[in-house]
């Protein structure tokens, strides 16, 4: 009878992650979408007085379409994160749940400050942005590590390999932090941020790993 009870808890976990999962790609999907509204405005048909034409608009407004890039990465990485966290699980619980949801909200709030201030006029903007990310990033692992420790992983995977989705889960929220304080330095140092810290992090993990392996090597 116990046994029966734990298949129907399990199955329903099975049928519990699927749903979160399509829920969302779903709820990233809008994000993408309200991204778009904010593409240079082409209905006033003023872009046709333009040398170039809309190719003019684009350049023109070049400084806020390259953030709103940088915002569709940002969320795209967000995006990628929570299935890479959400892969390695068999099912989820209610506590799992929530922390996920929980991550997405963050993920929406970065979206909020990210299209309200588009120029980066205050430096509330990118600090909060970044912030935002770090808690999202962060709020993902706490609810991988959850899920870990509850058996919700799947039955396939060694602890070597849980160990490594946590280690390639890290480097987002850390870039994400360690970028919060470019915000005060200044909106073109916020912005090279997102791409000289991870190239930096994912450059040091790569010597601590070769070390791993020469002491592994030297000790066999």
């Amino acid at each position: 009878m116990e046994s029966t009870v734990d298949e129907a808890t399990a199955a329903t976990g099975r049928r519990q992650l699927r749903r979160l999962e399509t829920f969302l790609d779903v709820a990233y999907a809008v994000l993408f979408v309200d991204f778009i509204m904010y593409l240079p405005q082409t209905e006033d048909m003023a872009w046709t007085e333009l040398p170039f034409g809309l190719v003019s608009l684009l350049i023109d407004n070049s400084l806020d379409l390259m953030r709103l890039v940088i915002a569709v990465g940002l969320t795209l990485i967000s995006w990628n994160l929570t299935h890479k966290l959400l892969g390695p699980l068999g099912r989820t619980d209610a506590k799992h749940t929530l922390l996920t949801l929980l991550q997405l909200i963050f993920v929406c709030l970065f979206l909020f400050f990210a299209v309200a201030d588009p120029a980066l006029e205050s430096v509330s903007s990118p600090a909060a942005q970044s912030l935002c990310l770090a808690l999202s990033g962060f709020i993902g692992i706490a609810a991988w590590s959850y899920a870990r420790n509850k058996g919700l992983t799947r039955a396939d995977l060694s602890e070597q390999e849980k160990n490594e989705i946590l280690r390639s889960a890290i480097i987002e929220p850390v870039t994400a932090l360690l970028n919060t304080g470019f915000a005060f330095v200044g909106p073109g140092a916020w912005t090279a941020g997102w791409f000289v810290i991870p190239a930096i992090l994912l450059g040091a993990r790569r010597r601590v790993d070769r070390r791993r392996q020469r002491a592994t090597v030297a000790g066999s």
